[in-house]
């Protein structure tokens, strides 16, 4: 999954604008599904989802519309957008879509890892 080096972040947002593009062909910071918060001078906090061991969105989904595969996977069939996995998390790295009411959680682009690739930081590492 990702490892956050959050010292190294310069805030360009350029994960945020790939990740977008890469899930909704727009560039749509709200919709990304990694994104950063700063209140400089403080060191910014990126906010995603890394996988934790216990998957404690998807025991916590009542739907059932999370699995875990490699990354976690939404069932929108099955989604009620209640919210709960957003609670769940434990680093905060679930947010709701507000276009599709959906939850947003990292897929790592499907093993493709685009914000890995994108920052030119290298605030973004690949773990594992």
């Amino acid at each position: 999954m990702l490892k956050i080096v959050p010292s190294l972040c310069t805030e360009c947002q350029i994960c945020m604008e790939i990740c977008s593009l890469a899930h909704f062909g727009e560039n749509a910071p709200k919709r990304s599904r990694i994104w950063i918060e700063a209140e400089w001078p403080k060191e910014p906090h990126i906010f995603v989802c890394l996988a934790c061991e216990d998957h404690d969105c998807v025991q916590a989904c009542p739907a059932g519309a999370l699995q875990w595969e490699d990354w976690i996977r939404l069932d929108r069939n099955l989604c009620d957008a209640c919210g709960v996995c957003v609670e769940s998390c434990p680093v905060g790295g679930i947010r709701i879509d507000p276009t599709e009411h959906t939850p947003l959680i990292c897929d790592t682009c499907q093993d493709e890892f685009r914000c890995v690739r994108w920052c030119p930081a290298k605030a973004i590492e690949r773990s594992g």
